[in-house]
């Protein structure tokens, strides 16, 4: 049965999916809350705005380091081990760096370094946890109900961004920041209980040379698949030049749009209720094929949307800009990962799952730099509506390259 034909939730007829996608909701809205909670330790730590908000720029690249260096190492993990036993490992590292954050709160003897470095270890776990649980997916639904799978996924992680956030105040209200760190360390029983509960036929493991060895045979793979070559440097075009707009909301905020905080929190809020609703489209839509098309245009009206946003002075329509331009960028990212998954061969799968982690989330913190100092040198509209607009042409400009891509079905 296609997923249009299950009216656009197919992937939930399968138990070991369904299974993990409610499992990982409850997760997702415990991580935000801590996120939230986390940041807000960290001002109180600081006592200096200026100086908190160094410091949490230090966290985003404490989080980019280990995402760079160990994303590799996660894919050919992946590829060696049984995927959903690196997930328990990976899930008990988050668990256990929760419950450090909270004891550490709890005692009074937190500073601002031990969240800096748990914040790596976290992200340490995450550069594992993300090859292993995306090339799980084809093990666990169907071909025909990957894309609808995955944009499920793309659903519970941001819907989650509107339930972990709202939860925030209440629980620190009542426990306290030490609690929330500890209630979130509670929420990855969910995602404990649903593997435990999950019926995957333990995956065979052969035996290889050593992980440089693996690592090096994923990129000759890639190398000799133009296809999965173009579909990474898209990935990579759109991440480090355009996604990084969202550390800078707050400038347009209050600089362009002459907004105070409420209307910042409407401006972070609005990509995620695009994402949502852009999701919702694609479980309806189900696989027709013509994915690669989907993709490229999708990748190009992103940025189109975008470059329209950076240059609009009117807060409604910069709002409803960011709507689209979340829903377009979750439409590119969901399409490219499907399309990767199914044109991968499962035994390296890890690998290549691996780089399309360091191609669309390592990268779009490193692009923070080249739009910090364009949004210095001239202004937050034409930094952005710049970077933007070459990230448009880079997706095309690829397209035109690897026009295999666009006739992917």
């Amino acid at each position: 049965m296609s997923v249009s034909a299950s009216g656009g939730w197919g992937p939930l007829r399968h138990r070991n999916f369904r299974l993990l996608w409610s499992g990982l909701i409850v997760s997702n809205a415990g991580s935000w809350m801590q996120t939230v909670a986390q940041n807000w330790l960290v001002l109180e730590l600081s006592r200096d705005p200026k100086l908190g908000a160094v410091y949490l720029g230090l966290i985003g690249v404490a989080r980019a380091i280990p995402m760079v260096l160990l994303s590799l190492l996660g894919g050919a993990a992946a590829d060696r081990f049984d995927r959903r036993r690196v997930l328990f490992v990976t899930q008990g590292v988050m668990t256990l760096q929760s419950l450090t954050l909270a004891i550490l709160s709890y005692t009074g003897v937190i500073q601002v370094w031990h969240v800096i470095l748990l914040a790596a270890v976290n992200a340490a776990a995450f550069a594992f946890d993300q090859p292993a649980r995306h090339s799980l997916m084809p093990d666990i639904v169907p071909k025909e109900d990957l894309l609808a799978a995955l944009s499920l996924n793309a659903i519970a992680f941001n819907g989650s961004a509107v339930i972990g956030p709202s939860l925030a105040g209440p629980v620190v209200a009542l426990v306290g920041i030490p609690g929330a760190f500890a209630l979130n360390a509670v929420s990855y029983g969910a995602v404990f209980l649903a593997l435990a509960r999950m019926q995957v036929p333990r995956k065979q493991v052969t035996r290889r040379g050593s992980v440089l060895a693996d690592l090096g045979a994923g990129f000759r793979y890639v190398r000799d698949h133009p296809v999965l070559l173009g579909l990474l440097a898209m990935a990579t075009v759109n991440s480090f030049l355009a996604r990084p707009y969202m550390q800078f909301l707050s400038v347009f905020a209050r600089e362009v749009l002459h907004q105070e905080v409420g209307g910042y929190g409407l401006l972070q809020a609005a990509p995620g209720l695009g994402t949502i609703l852009f999701s919702l489209w694609m479980t309806r839509r189900g696989d027709r094929g013509e994915k690669g098309r989907v993709l490229v245009r999708s990748g190009i009206a992103f940025s189109c949307a975008l470059a329209a946003f950076a240059l609009s002075p009117w807060f409604p329509l910069s709002w409803a800009l960011l709507v689209v331009v979340g829903g377009l960028n979750t439409t590119f990212m969901t399409h490219a990962n499907t399309l990767i998954q199914q044109n991968t061969d499962p035994s390296v799968r890890g690998r290549v799952t691996s780089l399309y982690t360091l191609s669309a989330l390592a990268t779009m913190p490193l692009g923070q730099v080249p739009m910090s100092a364009l949004i210095s040198l001239l202004d937050p509209q034409r930094g952005v509506f710049i970077l933007a607009t070459l990230a448009g042409l880079g997706v095309w400009w690829l397209s035109r390259r690897v026009p295999e891509v666009a006739r992917l079905p």
